[in-house]
């Protein structure tokens, strides 16, 4: 109680103090003497124990030196004295006029007194980023909470930046205030570590987003993708196919095909395709024949159609008679060497081969008449023929030797006006008929020399010929039929089997000898398409080719060998049967086939071509036929004999012919 009246008084003098601060700095002396008096009487009990914040400062007043006993340390004093001034100021009032009278304390001043002693009250630290406030001597300590630092905790950490935090993000981090994330990149998921990414199967769980393609999960993604050959089609989900050909990938032809493309080389120009499939190069000659011509030789076949090579008129004296001779080699069994006639074809005198024996008919006006004789002179060796007009016959020598003395009493042709007007027309007719006494076939596969006509001599024959090659003839030759890579024969062959209707019969014999690498020997062809073709075809090995089989543009056998380009012949026998094919050789040969059910596949495309009706040709494939229809297209270059069915072709007697395929003559090797 004895403490009341001082207590009051000494609030009472502060509140004063501060309140009247501009107009009294100090108490006057009376109440100064007091207050201090009544402080030294307590000041015995109050030091006994360490000051108590409430009691001293806030219920009471309390100085610089009592604050330093409540907090027992300097810094925390002189952080909190000169705020404790300013709370009084603020919030302390008087209720008394005198000094000693008792102030009221609100909850305003002790609040704020309170809060100064508390270093953490109010809060130093920033709210988000602090766990907890450490009150110190006059100072406080922030904890920080994970992903913040500073004093006050105001400072987010960036984990991204350390290496055993966001850093160990397997692919992206993202920092945000306190802490930070692992991001992935698309095609890729958050594992359950928080840290790594792992791979999203997008195959595997929409199967049917690649449409039409395969699907190939990739990382971070998935690839659509389609066969070789084709392009996706990111709009309509579709593998589309590629157009190669569009890309001039090829030296030659080019023919797209669904997933791929090939390149053709126009064999009929000596091209082939390179090993690289894209560009062609020059078929090689792998046999060289002794190909010299002489235009001294006037070459008999010049004209497949049967026209004459050469054409001559004499206006001779009314005594001259008809007269021929020349020296003549051939192989060939049949033709007309020459063709003679009157004006107007009144008369006529024609001298040929049948069976390789020399056969006159003639017609004048008063007769027709048809002989042959001697013997077969068609064996590829020269031979001098003289045909001479007498007064009641006709002359034939062979060698000088006379095979044939024919009994004529009229002359061959009539004098018109004094004048023996004859035209003479070599290897031919001059116009299609039948008024030959026994139809012959007139195309002749030989060579005349040394000729002299109706006694005149060469009568400039030498001076035509000389200036067109196709009338010169191969110096040497052997017997066969020689194709120089230039063109092609065709015939009209039935295979369908009389005999068996269910199936047909192709039985193939080709005797071969030839010069390059590749060609085609034998083809049978319906409208654009080849269903069989037998030909050479180089191979990748050095010195070694093969004879393939092609059903269209299957290969379904081949014979290989490294003694196909050499300069003896080759036999090869093909036959074919309507589910079934064989293909041997008369020497030892690597025989291949594909597997049984693609032949049986293969032959029955054959089958239906052969029962319809397809041309044969010989030596290459017509120039109708695109190049796409068969890989080789190439003519053949080199000596051939062909049997059919058991029947020799002679080349004279096919459908078309080129000029330059030699029937019955073919020129040595080298």
């Amino acid at each position: 109680m004895w403490r009341k009246p001082i207590l009051s008084a000494i609030w009472g003098c502060f509140g004063l103090f501060v309140i009247f601060a501009d107009a009294e700095q100090f108490l006057p002396k009376n109440s100064a003497t007091q207050f201090l008096r009544r402080r030294r009487a307590n000041s015995l009990f109050e030091e006994s124990k360490q000051g108590n914040l409430e009691r001293e400062c806030i219920e009471e007043l309390c100085n610089r030196e009592e604050a330093r006993e409540i907090f027992e340390n300097v810094p925390e004093t002189e952080y909190f004295y000169p705020r404790y001034v300013g709370c009084l100021g603020l919030h302390r009032t008087i209720t008394s006029d005198s000094y000693s009278a008792q102030s009221s304390i609100s909850d305003a001043l002790r609040t704020c007194i309170t809060e100064i002693a508390d270093q953490c009250s109010p809060l130093p630290c920033n709210r988000e980023g602090y766990e907890k406030c450490i009150d110190g001597k006059g100072s406080f300590v922030c904890v920080c909470k994970d992903g913040w630092q500073g004093k006050t905790c105001d400072t987010d950490i960036d984990e991204c930046e350390i290496p055993e935090s966001g850093g160990a993000c397997s692919q992206r981090c993202y920092n945000y205030p306190g802490s930070f994330r692992c991001l992935c990149d698309d095609g890729f998921y958050l594992s359950a570590d928080k840290m790594n990414c792992q791979d999203l199967n997008e195959c595997g769980m929409y199967p049917t987003i690649c449409g039409q393609a395969e699907c190939l999960n990739t990382a971070g993604g998935y690839d659509c993708t389609c066969l070789h050959g084709f392009k996706y089609n990111l709009t309509l989900k579709t593998c589309d196919d590629i157009d190669e050909c569009a890309e001039n990938v090829c030296e030659g032809t080019c023919v797209n095909t669904p997933g791929s493309y090939s390149c053709y080389c126009n064999g009929s120009k000596g091209l082939r395709l390179a090993n690289d499939l894209k560009s062609c190069e020059a078929i090689p000659i792998c046999v060289p024949l002794k190909s010299m011509k002489s235009y001294e030789m006037l070459y008999l076949g010049e004209q497949f159609v049967g026209l004459p090579v050469v054409y001559l008129r004499f206006r001779l004296p009314e005594t001259s008679k008809f007269s021929a001779e020349f020296d003549i080699r051939t192989y060939d069994p049949e033709g007309i060497i020459l063709y003679a006639e009157s004006p107007r074809n009144i008369s006529w005198f024609m001298l040929g081969l049948r069976d390789g024996k020399i056969e006159i008919q003639y017609k004048n006006g008063h007769s027709t008449k048809i002989t042959s004789g001697g013997k077969a002179i068609n064996d590829g060796q020269w031979h001098m023929i003289t045909v001479e007009e007498m007064e009641t016959s006709i002359s034939v020598k062979v060698a000088k030797e006379a095979i044939m003395n024919i009994n004529c009493p009229e002359s061959l042709f009539t004098p018109q006006q004094g004048i023996l007007e004859t035209k003479v027309y070599i290897a031919g007719l001059p116009r299609k008929g039948d008024y030959l006494i026994t139809p012959i076939n007139p195309r002749m596969d030989g060579c005349i020399r040394a000729w002299n006509l109706m006694n005149q001599g060469p009568s400039g024959v030498k001076e035509v010929i000389k200036e067109k090659e196709s009338k010169h003839c191969f110096v040497e030759v052997e017997k066969g039929s020689y194709f120089p890579g230039s063109g092609i024969a065709q015939f009209q062959i039935n295979y369908n089997n009389s005999d068996d209707a269910q199936n047909h019969s192709l039985s193939l014999n080709l005797n071969i000898r030839t010069s390059t690498t590749t060609g085609v020997l034998f083809a049978l062809v319906h409208e654009d398409t080849v269903p069989l073709s037998v030909s050479i075809v180089d191979t990748s090995s050095a010195n070694e080719q093969e004879i393939v089989v092609f059903i269209e543009n299957v290969k379904v056998a081949s014979l290989q060998s490294k003694r196909l380009c050499y300069p003896g012949n080759l036999s090869v026998q093909l036959i074919t049967w309507s589910d079934k094919i064989l293909i041997t050789a008369n020497s030892i040969w690597n025989v291949t086939y594909i597997d049984i059910l693609e032949m049986e596949k293969q032959m029955s495309v054959l089958d239906k071509a052969i029962k319809g009706w397809v041309d044969t040709y010989v030596g290459g494939i017509p120039a109708h036929v695109p190049l796409s229809a068969t890989p080789v297209s190439a003519y053949y270059h080199g000596c051939i004999d062909v049997e059919v069915n058991g029947k020799q072709l002679d080349f004279d007697d096919a459908v078309s012919k080129h000029n330059d395929i030699k029937s019955h003559s073919c020129p040595p090797v080298i």
